[in-house]
C-alpha cells in the first residue's frame, strides 16, 4: 500500500490520517493532497517511463458522508512551488529532474519518492510540502515486460468477518484474453511488480501491499489496484462486505470506578454465518480474566464473596455453547468443553476462570472458548459476583 505524508509545514503542527492519499493541512492551504503517476511500475533494463505529478485540494467531491476517493481526494489545483524527484537505489532506477524514470542494468526495485512544496502567495502563508512514492521494479537481463491488455482482481470469497483477511489474486491478460502472469501473497513467477492498492475506505478494511484484505468493521469498501507494465497503465476493483467478527473476547474485568467485576464488554455480535464462509465451524467466542495496569484485577473477598478470585460463566442456554475446534492460545485447559463454564474444581477439565496472562500469553491459563452455530440472543452470568453480559450471534 502506497503512504503519503505530510513532510514539513512551517510553523505549525499536523498529521497523517489514515487514509493512504490524504493529509490534513488543518485549512490553512487548498494544497491537501499530491498524487505521483504511474502507481507502480514495471520496466525492461533500459526502459524509460514519464512520472506526473497531480495536486488537489481538499473538497473530496462525491456523495455526502462517503469516504474520499483516496486517488482523488479532492479537485485539481495548480500549486505554485518546487517539484523534487529521487530514487531509493541508483542502481536499479535512476530519475532526472523533470521524472523521467530510466532503468539501469541491474534487477531489483526501487521507489521513486517525489516531494512538491508549494510557494506561499503571501508572507503570512505557511509553506506546505507534500510527498507520495511510487515503486519502480526493473526485470532480469533481456526480459521484457508481458503485453498486457486486462488486470482483474479475485479472491476466495466477497465477505470477510471483522479482523479476518483474505488475499486478492492479481490476474493480467494479452488482447486474447490468454492469461500472461498471476500474482498471490507472495507467489510472483513473472517478476513483474505488484500493482499500487487502496481501500476506499480504510475504516472498513485495508489492504496491504501484497494484496492481503483485512476487515476492520462491518460495512462495504472497494478495493483498487493499479499497474503500469512496460508502459501499459491497467487498474481493476474488487468490491468487499465486512460482517461482524467470526471471533470475539469477553474479559473479566475490574470495574472503572474501581469496585465491582464485569463482563467487558457486555455485549458482543458474532457471525456465525460468514464462519461458514470462511470455512470455519461457527462463530468462537473466548472468557478469560485479563489484567491490565488499567485493571489490575486485584480480586479480593470483597470483590468476589463467593470466592477470592475465580469466575464461572451460567449460559442461559447451555445447549447452544459447543465445543471450540482450538483452546485459546495460553490456556493449558484442553478443548472440547461445551456448556457453562466453571463447572468443575481448579485444575479440572472444566476449571473456573481465575489466572491472568503470563508471559506473551494472550489469555490466562484457564481460559476457555465456545463455539455459536446458531443465529439468537445468548445471555449469562457470573454466578460468583452477579456479572451480566449477552452475545448475540447472526
Amino acid at each position: 500500500m502506497k503512504r503519503l505524508c505530510l513532510l514539513a509545514i512551517t510553523a505549525v503542527f499536523v498529521g497523517c490520517n489514515s487514509n493512504d492519499k490524504i493529509t490534513d493541512v488543518l485549512q490553512i492551504s487548498d494544497f491537501f493532497s499530491v498524487r505521483l503517476d504511474p502507481q507502480a511500475v514495471t520496466l525492461a533494463q533500459g526502459g524509460t517511463q514519464n512520472m506526473t505529478v497531480t495536486a488537489f485540494d481538499g473538497s473530496c467531491p462525491g456523495p455526502a458522508g462517503a469516504p474520499c476517493n483516496p486517488l482523488a481526494p479532492g479537485n485539481p489545483i495548480a500549486v505554485n512551488g518546487v517539484t523534487a524527484f529521487r530514487s531509493t537505489d541508483t542502481t536499479v532506477a535512476k530519475v532526472d529532474a523533470n521524472g523521467v524514470v530510466t532503468a539501469q542494468a541491474k534487477a531489483g526495485t526501487a521507489s521513486i519518492i517525489m516531494t512538491l512544496q508549494n510557494i506561499p502567495g503571501g508572507t503570512s502563508t505557511p509553506s506546505v510540502t507534500l510527498a507520495d512514492t511510487t515503486p519502480v521494479t526493473v526485470l532480469a537481463t533481456g526480459a521484457a515486460p508481458p503485453a498486457v491488455a486486462g488486470m482483474t482482481l479475485t479472491a476466495s470469497r466477497a465477505t470477510a468477518g471483522a479482523f479476518s483477511t483474505d488475499t486478492l489474486t492479481i490476474t493480467y491478460t494479452d488482447a486474447g484474453g490468454a492469461t500472461v502472469a498471476t500474482q498471490r501473497a507472495t507467489t510472483n513467477a513473472s517478476g513483474i511488480g505488484r500493482p499500487a492498492f487502496f481501500s476506499s475506505d480504510p475504516e472498513v478494511a485495508t489492504v496491504g501491499a501484497t494484496g492481503i484484505i483485512t476487515g476492520l468493521k462491518p460495512g462495504t469498501a472497494t478495493i483498487s489496484a493499479s499497474n503500469t507494465v512496460g508502459g501499459v497503465t491497467k487498474t481493476a476493483t474488487f468490491p468487499i462486505t465486512i460482517t461482524d467478527p467470526v471471533t470475539a473476547t469477553f474479559t473479566i474485568t475490574t470495574a472503572t470506578s474501581g469496585t465491582g467485576i464485569l463482563f467487558f464488554p457486555d455485549s458482543i455480535t458474532v457471525s456465525a454465518t460468514e464462519a461458514a464462509v470462511e470455512g470455519k465451524p461457527g462463530a468462537v467466542v473466548t472468557w478469560t480474566v485479563i489484567g491490565t495496569t488499567l485493571f489490575p484485577n486485584t480480586f479480593t473477598a470483597t470483590t468476589t464473596p463467593n470466592s477470592t478470585d475465580c469466575f464461572n460463566v451460567t449460559f442461559d442456554n447451555p445447549t447452544a455453547a459447543g465445543a471450540a475446534p482450538t483452546a485459546p492460545a495460553g490456556s493449558t485447559v484442553p478443548a472440547g468443553q461445551t456448556g457453562n463454564i466453571g463447572t468443575g474444581g481448579a485444575g479440572s477439565t472444566n476449571p473456573p476462570i481465575c489466572s491472568v496472562p503470563t508471559g506473551n500469553n494472550a489469555v490466562g491459563k484457564d481460559a476457555q472458548s465456545r463455539l455459536f452455530t446458531t443465529p439468537g440472543t445468548y445471555t449469562f452470568t457470573s454466578t460468583t459476583n452477579g456479572a451480566k453480559g449477552t452475545l448475540i450471534v447472526k
